[in-house]
């Protein structure tokens, strides 16, 4: 996505329905053209505006002071016959002062229009929603290189896994993360320290640790999480009730692909694998998977309060009992005397 370091051409279009990602194009064309000339002037007009053509036809013509001007004409899919003309109008004259960036989501409305901007030369920045995992995961490991930085797999797929499939969201958490941790590569510890309590990164995190039976690892976790919340029993409890559904989906889909596989128990088909591993250390002994599923039980009544009346726990004990469940399943025993 980044702009060379050149003159953009005289005609910008951001082609595509992800937002963080034509506002980056948007950004990094106008910022291109203002470092050429930094009096460059930005006029934002909305394609389907009543004064869209209007405004456009005012931006073209040549201003009291010289100053160029970036003109931004957002939605044309949608454009209004005023705004279709005006923008025809640059195409076949365009001023030489003012610069043209134009979005379009995609699809075949205002697909004429976009095709004379591309005829005329236009440079096209592709900015499609990019598709849930691999693709994803591509994306967020040329991000952190783009900062000249690095970021373990294992700590790409937490950030990943607990925020979800929002661009900017995890584009910010990036940034904020190459700012801050001054070490390479950027470990999943960092994502534990930096962003238990602004998503579901804690209670996933431990998860995969447990059902992969990494004890030592989903314990630190768990801790790490203790010290940086009050809120850890519930979402850890749920979060690997999540994953025990999830594993035993995957055992019960035994010789079936991973997009079948990925399509019934919901899941982005690049996780399959892993699943698939974790069933490998479980499928031996499925009581011990089945004394984890009676203590996940117990355990979600006791971080809860209690699972009879008059039984609620104290802090510290709720904090106790998660520990326990983190232990013993992590370990794949049954009890903890």
């Amino acid at each position: 996505m980044a702009l060379s370091k050149t003159a953009p051409t005289r005609i910008t279009i951001a082609a595509g329905n992800e937002p963080m990602l034509v506002d980056r194009a948007v950004a990094d064309t106008f910022a291109a053209i203002r470092a050429i000339d930094s009096s460059t002037q930005r006029v934002l007009i909305s394609a389907s505006s009543d004064d869209g053509g209007a405004l456009i036809r005012d931006a073209m013509s040549p201003n009291l002071f010289g100053d160029a001007t970036v003109l931004i004409v957002t939605g044309i899919d949608s454009s209004s016959e005023e705004v279709d003309a005006a923008l025809r109008g640059f195409i076949a004259e365009p001023a030489e002062h003012a610069w043209l960036i134009v979005t379009h989501p995609g699809g075949v409305k205002g697909k004429n229009l976009l095709d004379a901007l591309r005829s005329a030369g236009g440079t096209e920045i592709d900015c499609k929603a990019l598709k849930k995992g691999k693709a994803t995961i591509e994306f967020l490991n040329r991000e952190v290189r783009l900062h000249k930085r690095s970021m373990t797999s294992e700590a790409i797929t937490a950030l990943y896994d607990s925020i979800g499939h929002d661009l900017r969201l995890l584009v910010g958490a990036i940034s904020q993360l190459c700012s801050d941790v001054e070490h390479d590569p950027i470990s999943i510890e960092d994502i534990n320290s930096y962003f238990i309590g602004v998503a579901d990164v804690a209670g996933y995190t431990i998860s995969d640790a447990v059902w992969d039976k990494r004890s030592v690892e989903a314990l630190r976790s768990l801790r790490w999480a203790m010290e940086a919340s009050d809120n850890v029993g519930v979402p850890t409890v749920l979060a690997m009730a999540s994953g025990l559904r999830t594993l035993v989906g995957v055992g019960g889909m035994a010789g079936a692909s991973d997009l079948d596989v990925a399509k019934t128990i919901g899941v982005p088909p690049w996780k399959v694998k892993t699943l698939r591993q974790q069933w490998a250390k479980w499928s031996g002994d499925q009581r011990r998977l089945a004394a984890a599923a009676v203590a996940l039980a117990d355990a979600d009544g006791a971080v809860k309060g209690g699972v009879k009346i008059g039984s609620s726990l104290d802090a510290e004990q709720k904090l106790l009992a998660l520990e326990r469940l983190v232990i013993t399943t992590s370990a794949g025993t049954r009890t903890l005397n």
